[in-house]
């Protein structure tokens, strides 16, 4: 009986994997077709390289993230190499993104007036100095230890040097999770002391907090 019910519970596991493969499979499938069509459409009428290629790094993202995912689920042993893949991506696409804003702006000196031109009202953000105009403060206790940006060129500076610290941190963190995992320390979902992955998530997730 005890036999039967752990059979039973295989099949209901295999299954529901052959159910979920098939689904995220047909939903990468539509994602790919999507996003490839709006990518060639982008190349076809490549009439502003400065901006368009930049949104073809971000729109890359789709590709990446449907395939690593359906890969992942196929191949459960493959998980780690596709989390280096995604990660490593990401980091790419978020310097995409901010070049692809300060293209759109005109260029670097054009971003850099524009900030300084604005108030604080105008921009509307809540981690501005309401008490002063084209300052960026910052949220507690952040605000303890770190003055206040001016929002002019040292505020794009900052912006900027956080975008690619986050890059290459991000892609560190990456190759070392593989180097921990091949060791047997990496410890995927496990908050031991002794296992690299908490720390590697924590520092993952402190990064943007301090770019």
């Amino acid at each position: 009986m005890e036999s039967f019910l752990i059979t039973t519970a295989g099949e209901k596991s295999t299954n529901l994997h052959t159910w979920a493969l098939f689904i995220g499979g047909i939903s990468a499938l539509i994602a790919l077709l999507l996003s490839t069509l709006l990518i060639l459409q982008h190349l076809r009428a490549y009439n502003n390289p400065a901006e368009q290629k930049w949104i073809v790094g971000v729109l890359f993202m789709v590709p990446v993230y449907a395939s690593e995912s359906v890969l992942s689920l196929w191949y459960p042993r493959f998980s780690m190499e596709c989390d280096i893949l995604r990660n490593c991506y990401e980091a790419f696409a978020l310097y995409s993104f901010g070049n692809y804003l300060v293209a759109c702006l005109g260029g670097e000196d054009r971003t850099i007036e524009y900030l300084k031109s604005q108030s604080s009202k105008e921009l509307n953000a809540p981690l501005l100095n309401q008490n002063k105009k084209n300052v960026v403060g910052h949220p507690f206790p952040l605000n303890l230890i770190i003055r206040p940006w001016d929002l002019g060129q040292e505020f794009y500076r900052v912006s900027k040097f956080g975008i690619v610290q986050y890059m290459i941190l991000k892609a560190f963190c990456a190759f070392l999770a593989l180097v921990l995992q091949l060791c047997g320390i990496y410890g995927d979902g496990e908050f031991k002391w002794y296992y690299g992955g908490p720390y590697i998530c924590l520092s993952c997730r402190t990064i943007p907090a301090d770019g």
